[in-house]
């Protein structure tokens, strides 16, 4: 995927166009009439010829007629079902703590939504596609399914589109050239090698050479990628030079090529060949080596993974480099790191080469073991200084830590790293993201190495923490009691402590908050753990607790002590918990102002560590306060808000309890405030986009909320920007950064990247120097 920033209002991850697109407007038609008769639209066609570019450009057009958006799923890495739907699950950013089946999960959060749902790739594992697809078009009536797939699916009702090369001039015309027909630039395979061109070299096309670029548009079949991988080349080579060193390169390749092969992929094979020949030995080799990742890596893994002697570690980034000077690698921003990305097609060929030369398995091996030691580095210093950028690793390398995880699971005598590497991914489950995919790995590597070792207990800590967070009590006591039993015969006191907190967790979620005291106070009894960073994650139970118990001085001290611990070791994940038990014993004594400052800065931590059941729970609190603050229309505002974020983040009702909470909440406001005055009023929260509907429970003013698509608002705006997005637009025209921004306004980076994506999609641009010219002529 490229750049995949999240659109909070109207979908997610739909990645960014990082060049412009050629042509295609009558496939545009095609597919868009297509998708208003058919639930589910296939695109086909051989790999390279612009199957995903034409199915997001088809999506971005039709975003204003789905009311729920447009979700974007790349599924190049997903090899069986349980991947698959781990893909969906976190491409909608579906959070679901029930412990459900996780195609329940998909189908229920697609429910009455209206929705177009893009799925990339599916070539790979088209039966699973095709099941979960058909379930989706029986339970999920409002939802249409384009897909991009080498074949088709064969689904139900399906309409296949085949998708054709880009059109090039008739040799028959004129001499065999584009010179001598009317217009060269009216053939879009034309224009997307003259376009790439200027950009790689930062010349244009001159007349006398439009004959060569037909000839070359013509040898290249009018395959996309083709075309962009040789008008790559014009930094060194002229368009006539290119013809000739590509016919005489063919020429001495044509007995090695498949003549069985279809004509287009035969094309297509040759293109790649001739852009892997025109490549360093250095970029051979790391093209081959990085076909090991699972969609996007950072220079970091590269590095890690990829260098030895053959292709020496100070080597690596300007080689790098030299693949996306070639168009190779694709650059892309994510989540505040620069990472890179190969097309699928080019990665299926740099596996192909790294099987043939026999180092696929020492890869796979090599990103495992990267991966392994990062993961676990992470967790030693999770409750450090650099926690929130462990955080954001973590959720930038998921799909890699998948990858690693499968080669653990399904690789004989890898039982015992599967369980390490599982154990230490505890704090994305503990935000809880991926939950249900989490629980699987737990059980499938705690059932592959039952040696008594420190990475068993972990796993089984880790595989009770989840299984406590979904009320599924019988498996979370049989995984403590075994993580007890590991702990004894390992003689390790810290071990049993982790054990005991955990147990706090259980107890809280069955509500006995006696108990959470008992175990918690059996966890702090151990001095390495009670002075350590560690108590950071009991610390908040025991304030909820004693919260709850009415013990509201004892709630304030466990309280002061979290904060301590966060100031003296420097992490914050926990405190958004240690923040929600302060509020609710703010409540208690009566100290509503308290409880609505304590709720809105546990949204302003959650937001940024992605913990949405956090951000969930701080609603109901507030709106609490406020109705006790006697501010019902305010109180109702945040009901509907609540319910937006909700929807946007994939929160289904969390509990029994805060359902009953909500729904006691909302007959309250309507007692207070009318029928009419109370539905006017949830609409109005509802109709904040997300970014507008936290910076409301933050108290924010000064702008108006941009009005969600299905809001049913005829407001008029006086630009295509709020007065929020023009002040962001600004200050990327002044050359910040995302971070520096939110220093700026005093809002998160989260909130910044949604900012920043709104501009691009409302304006229409792909880069932030667009962004930045748009700023400057309208005084932004």
């Amino acid at each position: 995927m490229a750049t995949p920033v999240r659109t909070r209002s109207g979908g997610s991850g739909m990645p960014v166009e990082l060049t412009t697109f050629v042509g295609r407007r009558e496939d545009i038609t095609a597919v868009k009439a297509a998708l208003s008769e058919f639930r589910a639209v296939t695109l086909t066609g051989v790999g390279g010829v612009g199957k995903t570019r034409l199915a997001m450009r088809v999506a971005d057009e039709l975003r204003r007629a789905f009311a729920d958006g447009v979700w974007f799923v790349d599924l190049s890495a997903a090899t069986t079902r349980a991947a698959l739907e781990a893909s969906l699950i976190e491409g909608l950013q579906i959070h679901d703590g029930s412990g459900r089946e996780a195609v329940d999960v998909i189908l229920d959060f697609l429910g009455e939504r209206q929705v177009l749902l893009l799925l990339d790739n599916c070539e790979q594992i088209v039966a699973e596609a095709a099941f979960l697809i058909n379930g989706v078009i029986r339970r999920a009536p409002r939802v249409r399914i384009l897909a991009t797939s080498r074949e088709r699916l064969w689904i139900t009702g399906e309409c296949v589109w085949r998708v054709p090369p880009l059109p090039v001039p008739d040799p028959d015309l004129g001499g065999g050239g584009a010179q001598s027909s009317p217009a060269p630039t009216q053939y879009p395979a034309l224009v997307l090698f003259a376009e790439r061109a200027a950009a790689a070299s930062g010349t244009l096309v001159n007349k006398e050479d439009w004959d060569d670029v037909a000839r070359l548009c013509r040898r290249m079949d009018g395959l996309p990628l083709a075309i962009e991988l040789a008008a790559v080349q014009t930094r060194v080579f002229s368009p006539g030079q290119l013809v000739r060193r590509y016919d005489e390169w063919l020429a001495s390749m044509m007995g090695t090529l498949d003549r069985t092969v279809p004509d287009r992929h035969r094309t297509l094979e040759a293109a790649i060949d001739w852009s892997h020949e025109l490549c360093t030995p250095f970029e051979r080799l790391l093209w081959s080596r990085a076909s090991v990742f699972a969609g996007r890596f950072g220079p970091d893994a590269a590095e890690g993974v990829c260098s030895d002697e053959d292709l020496p570690q100070e080597e690596v980034l300007d080689t790098l480099a030299g693949l996306m000077d070639k168009s190779i690698l694709v650059p892309e921003e994510h989540l505040g790191e620069l990472q890179y990305r190969l097309l699928q097609t080019l990665a299926d060929y740099g596996r192909t080469r790294l099987r043939a030369a026999g180092e696929e398995e020492t890869l796979a091996r090599r990103h495992r073991d990267w991966y392994l030691q990062r993961t676990e580095e992470m967790a030693t210093r999770w409750w450090g200084p650099d926690q929130l950028e462990w955080s954001r690793w973590l959720r930038r390398e998921y799909g890699n830590l998948r990858s690693a995880v499968e080669y653990c699971l399904t690789t004989p005598g890898e039982g015992q790293a599967g369980l390490r590497l599982t154990a230490a991914l505890l704090p994305r489950w503990h935000a809880g993201a991926e939950t249900s995919e989490g629980r699987l790995w737990l059980e499938r590597a705690l059932a592959a190495d039952t040696e008594p070792t420190l990475a068993r207990a972990m796993a089984l800590r880790s595989l009770a923490s989840i299984c406590a967070s979904r009320a599924d009590h019988a498996p979370a006591e049989a995984a403590l009691r075994e993580c007890h039993s590991v702990a004894r015969h390992l003689n390790d006191p810290l071990m049993v402590a982790r054990a005991h907190s955990t147990e706090a967790e259980l107890e809280a979620n069955r509500a006995d908050y006696a108990a959470v005291l008992a175990r918690a106070n059996q966890a702090l009894a151990c001095p390495e753990y009670a002075r350590g960073p560690e108590r950071a994650q009991v610390l908040p139970t025991v304030i909820i607790a004693h919260a709850l118990l009415g013990h509201y001085g004892e709630a304030v001290s466990a309280h002061e002590d979290a904060v301590r611990c966060s100031v003296e070791f420097g992490g914050r994940a926990d405190l958004v918990w240690a923040l929600a038990g302060r509020a609710i014993a703010e409540y208690g004594v009566g100290d509503h102002q308290a409880v609505i400052r304590y709720a809105r800065e546990c949204i302003r931590i959650a937001r940024d560590y992605d913990n949405v059941i956090a951000v969930a729970t701080a609603y109901l609190l507030l709106v609490r306060s406020w109705v006790a603050e006697g501010d019902f229309e305010r109180a109702a505002e945040l009901l509907g808000a609540r319910r937006r974020v909700c929807e946007e983040l994939g929160v289904p009702a969390l509990n029994e309890e805060q359902s009953l909470l909500n729904d006691a909440l909302a007959t309250q406001l309507k007692a207070k405030l009318g029928g009419r005055t109370f539905e006017a009023a949830v609409a109005r929260g509802y109709a904040f986009d997300f970014d507008a509907a936290i910076d409301h429970a933050l108290g924010i003013e000064g702008d108006e909320p941009e009005r969600s698509a299905d809001a049913g608002t005829t407001d008029a705006e006086p630009g295509p920007l709020t007065a929020r997005e023009q002040q962001v637009a600004g200050l990327v025209a002044r050359g910040l950064s995302n971070r520096k921004i939110a220093e700026e306004l005093v809002i998160s980076p989260r909130t910044v990247e949604g900012h920043v994506d709104h501009i691009l999609t409302k304006l229409g641009f792909t880069s932030r120097a667009h962004i930045a010219a748009w700023a400057a002529r309208h005084g932004a």
